[in-house]
């Protein structure tokens, strides 16, 4: 009679192991496969993201009547010709960037516009018309000049107006002249829009946006053109 009880209380161990040991395999596999699919979906995202591109560039700063590239601060190209459409393309795509790296840098097409100390944007400030030198040191060897016909306006990033802050009366900035510089290298790199900001018949001072973005392609195609 012993026996028999030993036996079947093996036997009842038996069946409660076996069933805890198809339990805990079916919820490892229920485990495995919520793991894959959150992977995948990760997978799918990352992929998605580093592929799709945003246009970092303020959004405001729309087709210059003029482009003049500069290297190594000797003139190299002005787009009036037949290949304008092809240079342009070149500087367009330029500010360009995979969702990706625009989160991790924190520019998914936000910026702010920096008005800093007081400085001079031209250098003949009554003609409105050549470089300052705080502005030649901002910009080093290489950049790009965009002018304008008409007065442009500063906006935000959430497309307000901009506001000077440097008085006590607020009051909006136009601009016709911007410069920003570019890279030798392939690589991304802080990039900044310095405009000719003023108001009414006041006398232009530096006013600044910084980005990323990668402009070798564009410093690569004047350097061919040359």
């Amino acid at each position: 009679m012993e026996n028999t009880a030993q036996e079947k209380a093996d036997n009842v161990l038996e069946t409660v192991s076996d069933e805890y040991l198809r339990k805990k395999k079916r919820n490892n596999r229920i485990i495995f496969s919520v793991i894959s699919f959150v992977v995948l979906a990760l997978a799918i995202v990352i992929i998605t993201l580093s592929c799709v591109r945003i246009d970092l560039k303020p959004y405001f700063i729309s087709e210059p009547t003029s482009i003049m590239v500069y290297i190594n601060n000797s003139w190299r190209f002005t787009p009036n010709d037949e290949n304008y459409e092809e240079f342009y393309d070149i500087y367009d795509s330029s500010f360009n960037s995979s969702i990706m790296t625009a989160l991790f840098t924190g520019k998914l097409g936000a910026y702010e516009i920096e008005e800093g100390p007081t400085q001079a944007f031209y250098s003949n400030a009554s003609e409105r018309r050549g470089m300052s030198d705080t502005l030649k040191s901002l910009l080093g060897d290489n950049y790009v000049h965009l002018h304008y016909g008409q007065e442009q306006q500063l906006y935000n990033a959430d497309r307000s107006i901009y506001y000077s802050n440097r008085n006590t009366n607020e009051y909006n900035l136009s601009y016709v002249d911007v410069y920003f510089n570019i890279s030798s290298e392939n690589v991304d790199h802080e990039l900044t829009f310095y405009f000719g900001a003023y108001y009414g018949s006041n006398t232009p001072k530096i006013v600044s946006i910084t980005i990323r973005a990668n402009t070798f392609a564009l410093y690569d195609y004047c350097i061919d053109e040359d």
